[in-house]
């Protein structure tokens, strides 16, 4: 169950809330980039729910994912698809899939469980619950941080309009070198979160990276992309952005679709001591 902990941050978690100065989206839209960003990182904290999908290609391959994430009721759910090597071989992606309520994360995965949903708390015994500016969803996506860290750039500027998908959206863009943003403290955004993104970041063999953003109606962004090259060669992630204040359909399993975690290691360990194959 490590990779289920790996892949969540829960709880719900806001961006920014920063003064929304004007309503914008249009084409005669006059604002410079910093009054748009601060007033997209607004809405974005402002919005109830939203879906992202996320594309990550670096030197291990291509990840893809889908994200939906809803503040109330506290709900997520995430799936991912991964490329797996064997013996120099490309094999076929790795599905996972994982949904959370609250503090309590559920994963499927093939040929684990009978195919029920293992469910596991996030929160010790005994433990208080965090508050919510000190956590961050996974399904989120980068969102909420690439707001706060576009606006750290000393060179954040307009592009132009374009049009993304279905959407009409202005075109921002700007570099951030790692070392300018681990030492602001402008309150642009939480300081573990960008002391998070710097390490992650150079984790990858980064010293700066090239952020682009596409801001449509209502000031709401619609794409984001990551561009990084490094002593560990390129990154790119593209993540796109729908359904902001939609009921996204998130359901929880129930009942006997579920195994408690606990209840999961038992019968594994049952199966082994009477040398049965635990994951039959």
């Amino acid at each position: 169950m490590k990779a289920i902990r790996k892949y969540v941050i829960a709880a719900t978690g806001t961006a920014l809330a920063l003064s929304l100065t004007a309503c914008g989206g249009g084409e005669k839209d006059t604002r410079d980039p910093q009054t748009v960003l601060k007033a997209a990182a607004q809405k974005t904290a402002e919005a109830n729910s939203y879906r992202t999908k996320r594309r990550v290609t670096d030197k291990d391959g291509t990840e893809r994912g889908e994200y939906a994430f809803s503040r109330k009721p506290d709900l997520a759910e995430r799936k991912t698809w991964r490329p797996e090597t064997k013996n120099g071989k490309k094999g076929r992606d790795r599905f996972d899939h994982t949904l959370s309520e609250g503090r309590t994360l559920y994963s499927r995965e093939a040929g684990i469980a009978d195919g029920r949903w293992v469910s596991m708390s996030l929160q010790e015994k005994g433990e208080a619950p965090p508050k919510p500016g000190d956590i961050q969803k996974t399904a989120e996506g980068s969102l909420p941080n690439l707001l706060g860290v576009l606006r750290t750039s000393k060179d954040v500027r307009k592009v132009g309009r374009e049009t993304v998908g279905d959407h009409e959206a202005t075109h921002f863009k700007g570099t951030v070198v790692l070392a300018d943003l681990s030492a602001d403290k402008g309150g642009t955004m939480r300081d573990w979160l960008r002391e998070l993104y710097v390490r992650k970041h150079r984790e990858a063999g980064l010293e700066k990276v090239e952020i682009d953003l596409w801001i449509g109606e209502g000031d709401l962004p619609v794409k984001s992309e990551e561009y990084g090259k490094g002593s560990k060669g390129e990154t790119r992630v593209t993540e796109e952005y729908t359904d902001f204040g939609a009921d996204l359909g998130i359901r929880i399993p129930k009942g006997k679709e579920t195994i408690t975690q606990d209840e999961w290691l038992r019968d594994i360990r049952d199966k082994a001591s009477r040398g049965i194959d635990p994951l039959s």
